[in-house]
């Protein structure tokens, strides 16, 4: 037989605050997509923070992987850090543009 449990009546549950109109205002703000009266700042991220964030598979075909071997050993990186480089200064370009 289940043994239905209620939870034990304390303080605090049988006292239920109402909320402020300052906080009612604030719910119904962001409800309605309106800005927020306490803004969160973006986190800093460190660009030479270690690399365990993310990892991703990356497929090559033969004609690909010879060009990768190509540029790395031309540009005297790692195929590794040829492709973050690559990626990393693709993004800034664009970034440039759009400004």
């Amino acid at each position: 037989m289940v043994k239905r449990r209620e939870p034990k009546a304390s303080s605090l549950n049988l006292i239920k605050p109402e909320p402020t109109a300052e906080q009612v205002e604030a719910f119904a703000s962001q409800a309605e997509g309106g800005a927020t009266t306490i803004q969160a700042k973006a986190p800093e991220l460190d660009q030479n923070a270690i690399r365990d964030y993310k990892a991703m598979r990356v497929p090559f075909n033969q004609h690909e992987y010879e060009q990768l071997e190509i540029g790395s050993r031309l540009a005297g990186r790692s195929k590794l850090n040829f492709i973050r480089y690559a990626m990393l200064k693709l993004a800034k370009e664009m970034q440039d543009e759009e400004v």
